[in-house]
This record gives C-alpha cells, sequence and structure tokens, in this order.
C-alpha cells in the first residue's frame, strides 16, 4: 500500500528501468495488466494502481471528480519519488490521463489511450448520426449514474448488469477469476456508491464536455498514442482523428482483434505497440 494525502492505494510494481504507470477501467483493478506488466517489466518499472475506489484501494464517499483523481495520479508519483513517468490509461481512467497531460505536462513523457478518443472530436453530420445510434446502447451509464438505483443493481442479488458490462463486448473471453474478482469487488456497498459517483462526476460530465468542444484551446503537447479495437464500433473510426492544433504530437491506431477491453482481448499486440511506442529495449 501507498499512502497518497490520507488514501491507502493498492500498487503492483514489477521490473526496473524506464517508470511505466497503467491505470485501469471500469469495472476493473490492476488486474486488467498482468500481461502487459510482464512483458513490459524487460527493460521498465511498470506500476499499476487501483484507483480510488477500485480493488483493493480505499473506497471514500468523496473524491470522485476530476480534479480530484488527477492528484490522487500526481500524489502517487510524488509518493513513489517518480519525477516523469510513460502513462497508459484504459477507459474512464483515459479522461484522467488527458488531464494530467494537460495539467502537468511535465509529469509524463509519452501518453497512451486505449478505447477512449482524444477530447477534440468535431462533431460533423455524421457523427452526429452516429452518435444518435450508439445513445440506446449507452444506456447503463445513466443508470449506473443514478443515486441509489445504480449500486444497488451493481452489487446486490445476481449482480446481471456487473457481469453484462464485463461480457457484453469482449471478443476473447476474460479469465473467469478476474470477472469474478471484479464483480466482488462491488458487492462492497462503499465501492458501488463510489462506481455510481464516478460515473455521475466524471463519466458523463466527461463524455459531454468532449461533444461541447470544452478541451478547444488546450493544446495537448504530450506526445500521445490513441489506440482503439478495430472492433470497437462506439464512433466511426475516422471521427478519432485530431486536428494538428489541438494535438501536435498525436497517432490513432486501430488494434485487430480487440473491442472496448481491448487489454484483454489481445494483450501481445497491445504491449508490442506500446513497447514501440515507448521506446523500451527489445528482449
Amino acid at each position: 500500500m501507498v499512502i497518497v494525502a490520507g488514501l491507502k492505494v493498492h500498487v503492483v510494481e514489477v521490473g526496473s528501468g524506464t517508470p511505466v504507470l497503467l491505470l485501469h477501467g471500469f469495472p476493473q483493478s490492476s488486474r486488467e495488466y498482468p500481461a502487459v506488466m510482464a512483458d513490459l517489466s524487460h527493460g521498465a518499472r511498470v506500476i499499476a494502481p487501483d484507483l480510488r475506489g477500485a480493488g483493493q484501494t480505499d473506497a471514500p464517499a468523496e473524491g470522485y471528480d476530476l480534479a480530484t483523481l488527477v492528484a490522487d495520479v500526481i500524489g502517487l508519483l510524488d509518493a513513489l519519488g517518480l519525477n516523469r513517468v510513460a502513462l497508459v490509461a484504459h477507459d474512464w481512467s483515459a479522461l484522467v490521463g488527458f488531464e494530467v497531460c494537460l495539467r502537468h505536462p511535465d509529469r509524463v513523457s509519452r501518453y497512451v489511450a486505449i478505447a477512449v478518443p482524444a477530447p477534440y472530436i468535431r462533431m460533423t453530420p455524421k457523427l452526429a448520426g452516429a452518435l444518435m445510434r450508439t445513445m440506446p446502447h449507452l444506456w447503463f451509464q445513466w443508470v449506473i449514474a443514478t443515486p441509489g438505483l445504480g449500486p444497488r443493481l451493481l452489487s446486490r442479488g445476481r449482480q446481471r448488469l456487473a457481469y453484462w458490462l464485463l461480457r457484453s463486448s469482449e471478443v476473447r473471453p476474460m479469465r473467469d477469476d478476474d470477472v469474478e474478482a471484479y464483480v466482488a469487488a462491488l458487492r462492497d456497498p462503499a465501492r458501488a456508491r463510489a462506481a455510481s459517483r464516478l460515473y455521475r462526476r466524471v463519466i458523463l460530465p466527461g463524455f459531454m464536455n468532449i461533444l461541447r468542444g470544452t478541451y478547444r484551446g488546450r493544446v495537448l503537447h504530450t506526445p500521445t498514442l490513441v489506440l482503439f479495437g478495430a472492433d470497437d464500433r462506439l464512433l466511426p473510426h475516422d471521427a478519432l482523428s485530431v486536428p494538428f492544433e489541438d494535438a501536435p504530437d498525436l497517432t490513432v491506431e486501430f488494434v485487430p482483434g480487440g473491442a472496448h477491453f481491448l487489454v484483454d482481448d489481445n494483450p501481445a499486440e497491445v504491449t508490442r505497440r506500446l513497447r514501440a511506442f515507448m521506446e523500451l529495449p527489445a528482449h
């Protein structure tokens, strides 16, 4: 455990060399990354925390807002004595990762966002139509964000919503023991409430801010790679490109054999691209 501003943060660490910080998505934890960590540990010091409210990290009642989550990441780097890291983030934590790069560009050497577009999407008639078709499939976000209802559906009874979230978009089935661990964590009422607050205060507002163009004018200078599963149909692939003036050093790549849970679907190819982008030595 590492203490960050009073928060007990569970951290898994392997290897030595270039520091690489891996941030997980929802409803996962640091268990998302063992295959990636094992490979990258040849030439890198790889660190995977359980984020606030997830895994074995504390789940306090508050702190599920973008500013606090960014402070958690910076506080963890400080606690570990790391001035600068290569950062990898999947799903909702990619929103935090972009914000870390924008607010603290001196702390991130390179950034990889997985399954989330850079927050500079330009609305077009084609994209608007795609979003209209996509919105009904995102019903679960508003359900989880609803106080009372979201935590209850995630944590109680047969937890069908939690299982559905993990199993509905996988290309390669997740390990059963991983799924059971993620679902078991949500049986803790504090963690289920944390998930609801995360959707209500970060994920849904973050999505709306991207669509409203809130990030325009905040130039992303960090060298950035966006990895999207080739089978992820959340957005049209051509909508993921970013104007040079918003992010002059950003590349988007589509990884075959993967969708939203890309790290689980195709860990070997994800790791290969991470290693190349971070210029880690071959092993």
